[in-house]
């Protein structure tokens, strides 16, 4: 069985990587995609912002979005393709973040309340609860966690 491979966004257009977030977004999250097309773009142009892809058989599977300033980072974005959920694929996405954080660095990010599976990932990856942003998002109008993980 072949492994997916983490690439670093760089490696393809900015338009491109934009319309590949976009597409997996709108395949793996059952509300359609959090974000614009246009929005990606304009994400993906920022200095603080880094994508990383998951690609198998040179097809992009899934993506983690991060926007890191001074010791904060937030994952912004994690989506894998339906076809390849609950392979360990989110979890291996985050653990390479993991990895490239130092002591100290906080991560932060958001998770509707009623995203079960991701909520308990991430409490698995050692992310604890620090607030809720009453009716955050929309489509449908729903209350976010926001959840903190300190790398040691």
């Amino acid at each position: 069985m072949l492994k997916p491979e983490l690439v670093a966004s760089p490696a393809w257009s900015t338009e491109w990587v934009a319309q590949a977030c976009y597409d997996l977004a709108a395949a793996a999250y059952p509300g359609g995609a959090p974000w614009r097309l246009a929005t990606f773009a304009a994400d993906l142009a920022l200095p603080q912002s880094r994508y990383q892809l998951l690609v198998l058989r040179q097809r992009p599977i899934g993506f983690i979005s991060l926007t890191t300033v001074l010791d904060e980072t937030e994952v912004t974005n994690v989506a894998v393709h339906p076809d390849y959920q609950r392979h360990g694929y989110a979890r291996q996405m985050l653990e390479t973040v993991f990895a490239q954080l130092t002591a100290a660095d906080k991560l932060f990010l958001e998770v509707r309340t009623s995203n079960v599976a991701a909520r308990g990932l991430y409490e698995q990856c050692g992310f604890e609860k620090i607030s809720v942003r009453q009716n955050y998002y929309q489509h449908p109008r729903e209350d976010a966690i926001i959840m903190r993980k300190i790398i040691e």
